[in-house]
Protein backbone atom coordinates (compact mmCIF):
# COMPACT_ATOMS: atom_id res chain seq x y z
CA UNK A 1 0.00 0.00 0.00
CA UNK A 2 1.29 3.45 -1.18
CA UNK A 3 0.69 5.85 2.36
CA UNK A 4 0.99 9.19 2.37
CA UNK A 5 1.35 11.20 5.85
CA UNK A 6 0.29 14.38 6.28
CA UNK A 7 2.43 15.65 9.36
CA UNK A 8 1.29 18.53 11.12
CA UNK A 9 3.38 19.92 14.27
CA UNK A 10 5.59 23.23 14.96
CA UNK A 11 8.12 21.10 17.07
CA UNK A 12 10.07 18.06 16.32
CA UNK A 13 10.76 17.70 20.17
CA UNK A 14 6.70 16.65 20.37
CA UNK A 15 5.27 13.79 21.34
CA UNK A 16 3.30 14.14 18.32
CA UNK A 17 6.62 13.41 16.38
CA UNK A 18 7.27 10.59 18.25
CA UNK A 19 3.59 9.14 17.14
CA UNK A 20 4.60 9.80 14.11
CA UNK A 21 7.56 7.91 13.89
CA UNK A 22 5.96 5.15 15.44
CA UNK A 23 3.30 5.18 12.85
CA UNK A 24 6.36 4.99 9.71
CA UNK A 25 8.03 2.25 12.10
CA UNK A 26 4.92 0.12 11.93
CA UNK A 27 4.50 1.10 8.43
CA UNK A 28 7.61 -0.36 7.21
CA UNK A 29 7.15 -3.14 9.17
CA UNK A 30 4.82 -4.01 7.21
CA UNK A 31 6.07 -3.25 3.67
CA UNK A 32 4.20 -0.38 2.88
CA UNK A 33 5.35 2.72 0.78
CA UNK A 34 5.32 6.37 2.22
CA UNK A 35 5.84 9.61 1.48
CA UNK A 36 5.80 12.51 3.92
CA UNK A 37 4.51 16.14 3.53
CA UNK A 38 5.90 17.82 6.95
CA UNK A 39 3.77 20.75 6.68
CA UNK A 40 6.16 23.18 8.80
CA UNK A 41 9.12 21.29 7.24
CA UNK A 42 7.82 22.27 4.11
CA UNK A 43 6.67 25.95 5.24
CA UNK A 44 3.30 25.16 3.61
CA UNK A 45 1.56 28.70 2.78
CA UNK A 46 -1.58 28.07 4.33
CA UNK A 47 -3.72 31.13 3.15
CA UNK A 48 -5.51 31.01 0.38
CA UNK A 49 -5.13 33.80 -2.36
CA UNK A 50 -7.85 35.83 -3.82
CA UNK A 51 -7.45 33.89 -7.07
CA UNK A 52 -7.61 30.17 -5.16
CA UNK A 53 -10.81 31.90 -3.36
CA UNK A 54 -12.03 33.25 -6.57
CA UNK A 55 -12.07 29.98 -8.58
CA UNK A 56 -12.92 27.22 -6.00
CA UNK A 57 -15.91 29.03 -4.53
CA UNK A 58 -17.08 31.22 -6.91
CA UNK A 59 -16.53 29.77 -10.22
CA UNK A 60 -14.26 32.65 -11.67
CA UNK A 61 -11.76 30.78 -13.31
CA UNK A 62 -9.90 33.18 -16.31
CA UNK A 63 -6.39 32.22 -16.23
CA UNK A 64 -6.22 30.37 -12.87
CA UNK A 65 -3.19 27.99 -12.56
CA UNK A 66 -2.74 26.10 -9.19
CA UNK A 67 0.09 27.49 -7.05
CA UNK A 68 3.22 24.78 -7.07
CA UNK A 69 2.70 23.55 -3.96
CA UNK A 70 -0.93 22.43 -4.10
CA UNK A 71 -0.36 21.09 -7.48
CA UNK A 72 2.68 18.96 -5.75
CA UNK A 73 -0.31 17.58 -2.78
CA UNK A 74 -2.38 17.08 -5.55
CA UNK A 75 0.17 14.46 -6.84
CA UNK A 76 0.70 12.71 -4.29
CA UNK A 77 -2.60 12.15 -3.48
CA UNK A 78 -3.33 10.58 -6.73
CA UNK A 79 -0.37 8.41 -5.88
CA UNK A 80 -1.31 6.97 -2.96
CA UNK A 81 -3.98 4.56 -1.64
CA UNK A 82 -4.22 5.36 1.79
CA UNK A 83 -3.80 8.68 3.72
CA UNK A 84 -2.70 9.63 7.09
CA UNK A 85 -2.97 13.00 9.00
CA UNK A 86 -0.47 13.10 11.66
CA UNK A 87 -1.74 16.34 14.30
CA UNK A 88 -2.41 17.76 17.83
CA UNK A 89 -5.62 19.35 18.90
CA UNK A 90 -5.22 22.82 19.00
CA UNK A 91 -8.15 24.91 20.47
CA UNK A 92 -10.63 22.23 19.41
CA UNK A 93 -8.96 21.92 15.92
CA UNK A 94 -5.80 20.80 13.91
CA UNK A 95 -3.20 23.09 13.98
CA UNK A 96 -3.58 26.12 11.34
CA UNK A 97 -1.56 25.11 9.16
CA UNK A 98 -3.23 21.90 8.34
CA UNK A 99 -6.71 23.54 7.41
CA UNK A 100 -5.01 25.70 5.44
CA UNK A 101 -4.42 22.54 3.51
CA UNK A 102 -7.35 21.53 3.34
CA UNK A 103 -8.48 24.90 1.83
CA UNK A 104 -5.95 24.69 -0.11
CA UNK A 105 -5.30 21.01 -2.18
CA UNK A 106 -8.70 19.90 -1.87
CA UNK A 107 -10.15 22.01 -4.44
CA UNK A 108 -13.09 22.25 -6.92
CA UNK A 109 -12.60 19.48 -9.88
CA UNK A 110 -9.80 17.62 -7.72
CA UNK A 111 -12.39 16.54 -5.03
CA UNK A 112 -15.41 17.37 -5.45
CA UNK A 113 -17.68 18.78 -8.33
CA UNK A 114 -18.84 17.12 -11.47
CA UNK A 115 -15.68 14.96 -12.16
CA UNK A 116 -13.45 15.29 -9.53
CA UNK A 117 -9.98 13.68 -10.34
CA UNK A 118 -9.05 12.87 -6.62
CA UNK A 119 -9.22 8.79 -6.79
CA UNK A 120 -11.31 7.22 -3.77
CA UNK A 121 -8.90 6.02 -1.10
CA UNK A 122 -9.02 2.91 0.31
CA UNK A 123 -8.32 4.42 4.04
CA UNK A 124 -7.87 8.19 5.53
CA UNK A 125 -6.75 7.82 9.32
CA UNK A 126 -6.41 10.75 11.73
CA UNK A 127 -3.88 10.07 14.66
CA UNK A 128 -4.51 12.52 17.18
CA UNK A 129 -2.50 13.95 20.00
CA UNK A 130 -4.93 15.22 22.64
CA UNK A 131 -3.67 17.18 26.29
CA UNK A 132 -7.25 16.62 27.70
CA UNK A 133 -9.40 13.44 28.93
CA UNK A 134 -11.05 12.81 25.95
CA UNK A 135 -14.09 11.14 29.16
CA UNK A 136 -14.13 14.52 30.22
CA UNK A 137 -16.93 16.76 28.94
CA UNK A 138 -14.43 19.07 27.32
CA UNK A 139 -12.32 16.06 26.12
CA UNK A 140 -15.61 14.38 24.15
CA UNK A 141 -16.42 17.70 22.83
CA UNK A 142 -12.94 17.81 21.09
CA UNK A 143 -12.79 14.34 20.09
CA UNK A 144 -16.76 15.11 18.57
CA UNK A 145 -15.70 18.03 16.80
CA UNK A 146 -12.84 16.28 15.22
CA UNK A 147 -15.05 13.81 13.71
CA UNK A 148 -17.57 16.54 12.31
CA UNK A 149 -14.66 18.61 10.98
CA UNK A 150 -12.16 15.58 9.76
CA UNK A 151 -14.36 12.44 8.85
CA UNK A 152 -17.46 14.52 7.95
CA UNK A 153 -16.61 17.72 6.47
CA UNK A 154 -12.78 17.19 4.96
CA UNK A 155 -12.78 13.95 4.35
CA UNK A 156 -16.18 12.93 3.72
CA UNK A 157 -16.78 10.67 1.04
CA UNK A 158 -13.19 10.83 -0.36
CA UNK A 159 -12.02 7.46 1.30
CA UNK A 160 -14.01 3.88 1.49
CA UNK A 161 -12.80 3.49 5.23
CA UNK A 162 -12.55 6.72 7.80
CA UNK A 163 -10.92 6.30 11.26
CA UNK A 164 -9.59 8.63 14.40
CA UNK A 165 -7.15 7.12 16.88
CA UNK A 166 -6.64 9.71 19.95
CA UNK A 167 -4.11 9.49 22.39
CA UNK A 168 -5.19 11.50 24.94
CA UNK A 169 -4.48 12.72 28.57
CA UNK A 170 -0.83 14.00 27.67
CA UNK A 171 -0.75 17.38 29.48
CA UNK A 172 1.29 17.02 32.66
CA UNK A 173 -1.67 18.79 34.68
CA UNK A 174 -3.13 15.30 34.60
CA UNK A 175 -1.72 12.90 35.02
CA UNK A 176 1.46 12.23 37.92
CA UNK A 177 4.93 12.22 35.76
CA UNK A 178 5.47 8.62 35.99
CA UNK A 179 1.98 7.53 35.21
CA UNK A 180 2.16 10.01 31.80
CA UNK A 181 5.99 8.18 30.93
CA UNK A 182 3.76 5.24 30.99
CA UNK A 183 1.08 6.06 28.83
CA UNK A 184 3.18 7.77 26.39
CA UNK A 185 5.27 4.30 25.89
CA UNK A 186 1.27 2.68 25.15
CA UNK A 187 0.78 4.84 23.03
CA UNK A 188 3.92 4.63 21.05
CA UNK A 189 3.24 0.78 20.81
CA UNK A 190 -0.50 1.17 19.48
CA UNK A 191 0.71 3.86 16.89
CA UNK A 192 3.31 1.07 15.98
CA UNK A 193 0.63 -1.14 15.91
CA UNK A 194 -1.54 0.80 14.25
CA UNK A 195 1.38 1.24 11.21
CA UNK A 196 1.65 -2.61 11.22
CA UNK A 197 -1.64 -3.60 10.72
CA UNK A 198 -2.66 -0.23 8.20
Amino acid sequence: MNVLIVYCHPSKKSFTAKLKDAFIEGLEKAGHNYEISDLYDMNFESAMSESEYLFDRVGECGDFRLSGDVAKEQVKIQSCDAVAFIFPVFWSASPAMLVGWFQRVMTKDFAYGDNPKMPSLDKASCIVSLAEDMETEQGKAHIEAMKATMLGSKIFANAKQSEINVYDKLSADILPADEREKLMEEYLKKAYELGANF
